[in-house]
């Protein structure tokens, strides 16, 4: 595994939230190349026995380049996409020059570096994609170039065609690097010290019951914003035992109530129609917005709050905090967000307080780009008034203006 053989390495390559990345060690004939997504990407890899890359042609404010679009088949049609833009900058050599090797050592991590798939992979070039990235040029992108590049890429292969298809890089997986069954038991007792915890986390790829993994994973990604002193897995009411929700964040100025709601990773999920997982992501956000609403209830009913955790009373007075909620669902889709954005006013008709909905990935570039509790609020609050103002609840983008701190310093090369 490489994160036990180039620790190090493993670390610094891994610094950001996630993507492709590719390159090559002095000590190594073959180059290495990074795929950092969620879990259901990896698992759709390690199903179909690889993956494509398709190189996009551009032309957007004069700038004439092109970009990587990796896909994940789970769906012919729609498969699960990474966008790649390439800027005139060493990554985007050292990505170029690994995708015109024959042979790479592909490994797969999901968003928590956890190194869950290795292969050593062969590389299909078609002659179109070899000629565009050769004929290539790269420039240096402003933040609104690449948000456009971006929205181009995205509209360009909505419309590919099948010549398009067939011109796509091919990464195909000849054999393992290490079992691809492996569970990952992390014993770092500094990263499971929120209340409720049991001190270690075990993870797999496979998922067939996703609700306490899920959580732990949340937890995880809130831990990068809130102290762990502040967060609470699974607090119950202390009249029934019953959960409260799956996750509660308190601290001098919040509480947030998180409502987790995820699927199964397994092969037969991921083989479900895009239909069928748009109707179970709805479902899931009514669920959670459900379960948000009884929380909420709950924190009205029991002043001050009083609630069980490791078997103890914890008492606290919420008067002077603001109350949130926030479902998180494993996928949500862009052109779903009329009828997401109906449920949420439903419960903000009712409930007179503030919830947003993420999906899972979201909420992991939330907590990668904001560097604190208090940019974290104001993200949420610039989708909840977004959505006062206009009817609908939208999506953040995060960019280029994202990836740096006031210091000028690229902020995933600081410790956080």
């Amino acid at each position: 595994m490489f994160t036990i053989l180039y620790p190090e390495i493993a670390e610094e390559a891994l610094k950001y939230p996630g993507g492709i990345h590719a390159f090559r060690l002095p000590e190594e004939s073959i180059p290495f190349f990074f795929v950092k997504m969620m879990p259901q990407y990896l698992l759709t890899a390690k199903i179909n026995k690889g993956f494509k890359i398709y190189v996009v042609p551009l032309e957007v404010s004069g700038i004439v380049t092109v970009g990587l679009m990796a896909a994940f088949f789970d769906d012919s049609d729609n498969p699960l996409t990474v966008w790649r833009p390439l800027a005139d900058e060493p990554a985007t050599r050292q990505l170029v020059a690994a995708l015109s090797a024959k042979n790479l050592k592909v490994h797969l991590f999901d968003e928590h570096n956890r190194e869950l798939l290795g292969y050593a992979a062969s590389v299909g070039m078609p002659l179109e994609a070899q000629i565009r990235l050769e004929c290539a040029n790269f420039h240096a992108l402003s933040h609104p170039v690449a948000h456009a590049l971006g929205d181009a890429a995205k509209a360009w292969f909505s419309t590919r065609t099948e010549k398009d298809d067939t011109e796509a890089i091919s990464i195909a997986f000849d054999e393992p690097l290490f079992p691809e069954d492996i569970v990952i038991t992390d014993m770092n007792s500094d990263r499971y010290d929120f209340h409720g915890s049991k001190g270690f986390n075990q993870t797999s790829l496979i998922k067939t019951e996703p609700g306490y993994t899920q959580e732990i994973d949340i937890i995880l990604l809130l831990q990068r914003i809130f102290h762990p002193s502040q967060i609470f897995h699974a607090p119950k009411r202390i009249n029934d035992g019953e959960e409260i929700s799956d996750v509660m964040v308190i601290t001098d100025k919040l509480c947030l109530i998180v409502q987790a709601k995820d699927s199964p990773n397994t092969d037969l999920m991921l083989q479900n129609s895009l239909e069928r997982k748009r109707k179970k992501a709805l479902k899931q956000l009514k669920e959670g917005i459900t379960q948000a609403s009884g929380a909420i209830g709950y924190l009205r009913r029991v002043r001050p709050l009083k609630f069980l955790i490791d078997g103890e009373q914890i008492e606290i007075d919420l008067a002077n905090r603001n109350i949130l909620s926030l479902v998180v669902v494993r996928e949500l889709f862009d052109d779903g967000f009329t009828e997401y954005s109906e449920l949420l006013f439903d419960f903000l008709n009712k409930i007179d307080l503030p919830c947003i909905a993420l999906d899972y990935s979201e909420l992991h570039n939330y907590t990668s780009y904001c560097d604190d509790a208090d940019e974290f609020i104001f993200a949420f609050f610039e989708v909840f008034n977004y959505a006062l103002a206009n009817g609908q609840f939208p999506r953040l983008r995060f960019g280029m203006n994202d990836l740096f701190c006031e210091d000028g310093a690229i902020k995933f090369n600081k410790p956080r």
